[in-house]
């Protein structure tokens, strides 16, 4: 069955799309979880293909504020239940643009956080992070970057030069309850932290996210005539 056959009225479609959690589409829909969770599956596979047939976009450019932070989203396990090596998420967002990215990141040492930085934040821009041992000043300013710091062992914002990590903090508030929303398992995780990103640029481009995602669809799986 495709999703142009499914028995449901435009509302239930629109309700399934429109990243509601798991327990309301059970609810509104009168469907099982698993198919909830199927069909979530599957719209998150689409907007990662959208995602990757389109050119990887650095954020923030030169006079712009990145903050970075990383953090823990799951403890993973095997099939017989041993708890496995955690995973990090290593994240950013621009101040002005509102421009984010996540990726998983195996370990948060300095080698690995200046590769992920590189990728994804554009030379000259100003970044702002904690002081985690794995950014180093010296290595982001030979790098074409500016650093600020703030120490949260004591202040949220540092009383001298107003650094503040605020907005990246509540990114990661917003994402972890989004995945949390949609039972997200570390299985998944990178689908989840895509559609995180996928989301607001929809926003951008006027189109909001429902019918992005029924355009994406028709392109790859055109409606039967």
């Amino acid at each position: 069955m495709g999703i142009w056959d499914l028995p449901a009225s435009e509302k239930d479609a629109v309700e399934l799309l429109q990243g509601y959690g798991i327990m309301p589409n059970e609810q509104e829909l009168g469907i099982a979880d698993k198919t909830v969770i199927d069909w979530n599956n599957y719209m998150r596979e689409i907007c990662a293909l959208e995602m990757n047939e389109k050119e990887r976009k650095q954020i923030g450019d030169e006079g712009l504020i990145v903050e970075i932070d990383e953090s823990l989203f799951v403890k993973r396990k095997n099939n017989t239940g041993r708890v496995l090596p955690q995973q990090w998420v290593f994240g950013g967002i621009c101040r002005e643009t509102k421009e984010t990215f996540l990726v998983t990141v195996p370990n948060r040492s300095a080698v690995t956080l200046m590769e992920k930085i590189c990728e994804n934040i554009k030379e000259g821009s100003i970044i702002y992070s904690d002081c985690w041992k794995g950014y180093k000043t010296s290595e982001l300013e030979n790098a074409g970057f500016l650093h600020g710091t703030v120490n949260h062992k004591y202040n949220f914002v540092d009383p001298d030069t107003g650094v503040h990590t605020q907005h990246v903090e509540r990114m990661w508030g917003s994402a972890k309850w989004r995945n949390k929303k949609q039972r997200g398992t570390a299985h998944h995780l990178d689908s989840y932290l895509i559609e995180f990103i996928w989301r607001p640029a929809q926003a951008v481009n006027g189109e909001g996210g429902f019918q992005s995602v029924l355009k994406a669809i028709a392109k790859r799986f055109p409606p039967k005539k």
